[in-house]
């Protein structure tokens, strides 16, 4: 007979995506799982409405239990959610892990209901949060971390910079872990032949011969498509294509006005994505940091990396936050903020197609190697019945 699996209760509002939840997926190979998420909500993600990202049509391979609760507050740090404590009052947990900055409500009110349900469980968090704040708020959040450092049992944290955070309010390092939250699904995340590729262009109204380089995601200046759009225009003959929303789109637009080599697509689900990734050669994400009392920011992980990679595309990024140690490749980094850099390292990579495709390839290894959804769940595994014992 087989002995009983941890039980483990995760409580996150990432898992009311249904891409998100092939994680969970995996992790419950590990785990007896209770997943606490958002109910369904209505609204707008990326121009798209949200059923189109979050639906029930995984229910009927689940091997955990999803539990759906209401949030009090739309912020994804201020929110509560309202019942958790008969969740936790249901069954004992040998593990409570909570997915939110160290200063989340949600995470101090699991944390409360924890000390008062399940006080023999071990408590940990997630947290991405890779840079320092200013001023008081700087003040203020070190003085958060540090309580919660001293009532956590474990940390996962998305990249190295977080890690570093943690341990410098307090943390035991053997107590923290660094890794992606998500992996990638290789089964929707492949490459495609030339034919395919030709195809797939064609379908999203993109040229079906040259060279196209590409970014998905959020249309915002931090993600450095100024600097994208004026590299790519250093680099012709090229296409850029750009799919997503943002408030960058009206100037993208009068910039696609005169440039035809600038293709502008709308958002899509995310089961859509693959497809996009797939009609290019080059995949760029160029963020940059955003250092303000008002707003603090680098990438914390960049999962459009992994995606592209996945599906076989040659991925360059900058060297802002986490993307160099997502990406791993020292020649396929540029520095941020910095046309000139970027527009230097797109020129290689453009101008040398067996330097594109063996990157590719080694990329396209790395990321089977790494961030499958099931290397992900056996890493927190591994890491977690760890801490069960330590």
């Amino acid at each position: 007979m087989s002995p009983a699996k941890p039980r483990l209760l995760l409580i996150g509002h990432p898992y009311a995506a249904l891409e998100n939840r092939k994680k969970v997926q995996a992790l419950a190979a590990h785990f007896e799982l209770t997943c606490v998420t958002s109910t369904q909500e209505k609204g707008i993600i990326l121009g798209r409405p949200v059923s189109d990202f979050d639906n029930e049509s995984d229910a009927p391979q689940r091997r955990y239990r999803l539990i759906r609760l209401p949030r009090t507050r739309a912020s994804t740090t201020t929110f509560r959610y309202a019942g958790l404590g008969p969740v936790l009052r249901s069954m004992p947990f040998d593990l409570v892990l909570v997915e939110n900055e160290p200063w989340a409500a949600i995470v101090w009110q699991a944390r409360l209901l924890t000390g008062r349900f399940q006080s023999h469980a071990r408590f940990g968090i997630f947290t991405w949060e890779n840079v320092e704040r200013p001023s008081w708020k700087g003040w203020l959040l070190a003085r958060i971390y540090s309580a919660m450092t001293a009532t956590t049992d474990f940390i996962i944290a998305g990249n190295q910079a977080a890690k570093n955070l943690v341990v410098k309010r307090g943390a035991a390092p053997e107590s923290v872990h660094v890794d992606a939250q998500l992996g990638v699904d290789l089964r929707h995340h492949t490459p495609v032949s030339h034919a395919e590729r030709a195809r797939l262009r064609e379908a999203h109204a993109l040229p079906c011969e040259g060279l196209i380089v590409g970014y998905c995601g959020r249309l915002t200046p931090e993600k450095g498509l100024h600097e994208l759009v004026t590299a790519s225009g250093q680099n012709q003959p090229l296409h850029l294509a750009l799919l997503g929303a943002g408030p960058l789109q009206p100037w993208l637009q009068e910039q696609a006005a005169t440039r035809p080599w600038l293709h502008l697509l709308p958002p899509r689900p995310h089961g859509e994505i693959p497809d996009f990734m797939r009609c290019l050669d080059l995949f760029v994400l160029a963020s940059q940091p955003v250092h303000s009392l008002k707003n603090c920011w680098e990438e914390q992980f960049g999962h459009v990396l992994i995606e592209s990679m996945a599906c076989g595309v040659a991925t360059l990024g900058s060297d802002s936050g986490a993307i160099p140690e997502v990406i791993g490749m020292k020649e396929a980094i540029f520095r941020h903020s910095d046309a000139s850099s970027l527009s230097h390292t797109l020129g290689h990579f453009c101008q040398n197609p067996n330097a594109r495709q063996a990157l590719a390839q080694q990329q396209l290894q790395r990321t089977r190697q790494h961030f499958s959804h099931d290397a992900v769940a056996q890493r927190w595994a591994d890491f977690l019945q760890q801490r069960m014992t330590a």
